[in-house]
């Protein structure tokens, strides 16, 4: 009778371990996105864009921890350059750490040694990527995307309490055991994809107007001045001048004493269309007194005004006065 027993409970235990449900895969795998955000055309050529994310392999590293560990890493294939629709490209550089080596096609790294709280720093226990543009001049605005295709090769504990129990591993991965060596398998292939959006931007030179100084409103001369503009290649734009910082409607006005000193701005050295923010007053970069129409990055835009005070009004009293000009540039 008591062997009987000891039977039934040895079948009992069998169909209990029978019961447990499947373990979960410590590692997965998935395509990825580095993101480098947006920035100036002028930004991009003084100085490189950097961004992280997930070089798409993230796994359990307390369980990993049972049991040795194996990551390896393959670049398959990537021109490791961002291009636009144009053609235009900027080339980057990709590592595993911020500054470290570059990777590069075909290369096999072995990071089985490297410690799992520093390989899997990423969110979510993911293994991060760093991507370093070089500053690149003269580029359009628009998106600029690229990829690299990389290979994972691991094995890493997937089940386990105080041994390891099962692994999750990458196919055709064999880990060493007595007289079976190593094989790393054929891997599983993931896509970063990476992506960097360039803004349209200017550099503009607007030197000083002075009138210098008269007894009468009707003894000042008028001005000329230029305003150099610079902008992104390929983007056709356009100038506005505001009313300044004292305009009574759409009167310019300069302010000092207590007073106002009233004048205007006009296109050009000789022209009597004025110059201002909206519209028809506005001024297209294909009409620039210098280098209309040319787009580059490089060539600037000169546009020339004549400043003037307006004659006919009443000479207010002896001072300094000033406004100041806001200049926007429309794409």
């Amino acid at each position: 009778m008591s062997s009987r027993h000891r039977l039934i409970a040895a079948g009992a235990l069998i169909t209990a371990a029978i019961a447990l449900p499947g373990h979960a895969e410590a590692c997965t795998v998935a395509t990825a996105n580095v993101d480098l955000g947006s920035v100036s055309s002028y930004g991009a050529a003084s100085l490189a864009q950097q961004g992280s994310g997930s070089a798409g392999l993230s796994c359990d590293i307390l369980l990993a921890a049972l049991t040795t560990h194996y990551v390896g890493l393959k670049v398959d294939a990537s021109t490791f350059q961002l291009s636009e629709p144009g053609g235009q490209t900027i080339s980057y550089t990709a590592s595993l750490t911020p500054g470290g080596s570059a990777l590069t096609v075909g290369n096999f790294q072995d990071l089985s040694s490297t410690s799992l709280i520093s390989l899997f720093s990423g969110t979510s226990n993911a293994i991060p990527i760093y991507i370093r543009t070089a500053p690149t001049a003269g580029l359009r605005a628009g998106t600029y995307s690229g990829s690299l295709d990389l290979r994972w090769y691991y094995s890493v504990c997937s089940l386990g309490v105080l041994a390891c129990l099962a692994y999750s591993s990458s196919p055709g991965f064999v880990r060493p055991i007595l007289l079976t060596p190593l094989d790393w398998g054929s891997g599983t292939p993931v896509r970063i994809n990476i992506s960097l959006t360039l803004t349209n931007d200017c550099i503009i030179n607007a030197p000083a107007a002075d009138f210098g100084s008269a007894p009468l409103v009707g003894s000042f001369s008028p001005i000329t001045r230029t305003i150099n503009i610079r902008c992104s290649a390929g983007a056709a734009y356009s100038v506005g001048l505001d009313n300044g910082a004292h305009a009574n409607g759409t009167m310019r006005r300069m302010a000092g004493a207590g007073q106002y000193l009233a004048y205007e701005i006009f296109k050009g050295a000789s022209s009597p269309d004025r110059w201002g923010a909206s519209g028809a007053e506005r001024r297209s970069s294909a009409s620039a007194d210098s280098n209309a129409g040319i787009y580059d990055s490089t060539t600037t835009q000169g546009f020339t005004y004549r400043a003037e005070i307006i004659p006919g009004q009443s000479t207010p009293p002896v001072g300094n006065y000033n406004d100041t000009i806001a200049i926007d540039v429309q794409f």
